[in-house]
């Protein structure tokens, strides 16, 4: 079956919404989508971009629609006071569950981002990081042993170059049968597109 690939940086506010959106998105829609959190301050020393929020005049026009979106798809949203940070911990902890229990590795996922956009939690704090996962039954030992091993540093620096040679240059980033899709406002756009392309090959 056909699959959405999402990458997805653990401290971008789009991210988060769209990661909000997916399971709906997953069960309407019909298709597999695979979570893939990245790195995305590599792509943002490729392309010379800087965080949208320090960046002059579109920084306070982007804050304001972050809110805007949270609140029309209802979701709980603040802008936490250590924004943006490297999401290293959480990402390799991601891929470390996933080789586990894909359904568990989604959980932390949302875990992770309500913790850091809804509550306004450092999750650049490993203990923040770790309490998320003893939420969820996770032996926290056993995660801060995990994401020090070169194997989950080695597989976030491969997937994080995955999705830049792809052409994933922000958060969320989308991916369906080759085609892009940049932006969680492009998430109706992508379902409309999947299933033309469904239709088409049923046809």
């Amino acid at each position: 079956m056909a699959e959405v690939r999402f990458y997805f940086d653990f401290s971008s506010p789009y991210g988060y919404l769209a990661a909000e959106r997916m399971d709906e998105f997953e069960s309407r829609v019909g298709v597999k989508v695979l979570w893939r959190p990245f790195m995305i301050g590599a792509a943002f020393k490729q392309t010379g971009q800087t965080p949208l929020l320090d960046q002059p005049i579109r920084g306070p026009y982007f804050r304001h629609d972050m809110e805007r979106c949270a609140r029309a798809q209802n979701t709980p949203f603040c802008i936490p006071d250590k924004f943006p940070y490297a999401a290293l911990m959480p990402t390799r902890a991601f891929y470390w569950l996933e080789s586990q229990s894909p359904a568990l590795a989604r959980k932390f996922a949302k875990d992770i981002y309500r913790g850091y956009f809804a509550d306004g939690l450092d999750m650049s704090n490993p203990e923040h990081v770790l309490a998320a996962a003893t939420r969820h039954s996770i032996n926290a030992s056993e995660m801060r042993v995990a994401v020090e091993q070169d194997r989950w540093k080695s597989h976030t620096r491969d997937i994080t170059a995955e999705a830049i040679e792809m052409g994933a240059f922000g958060s969320p980033f989308f991916f369906y049968e080759g085609e892009p899709f940049f932006g969680n406002d492009r998430l109706d756009q992508l379902e409309q597109w999947i299933k033309l392309h469904k239709a088409q090959t049923d046809g």
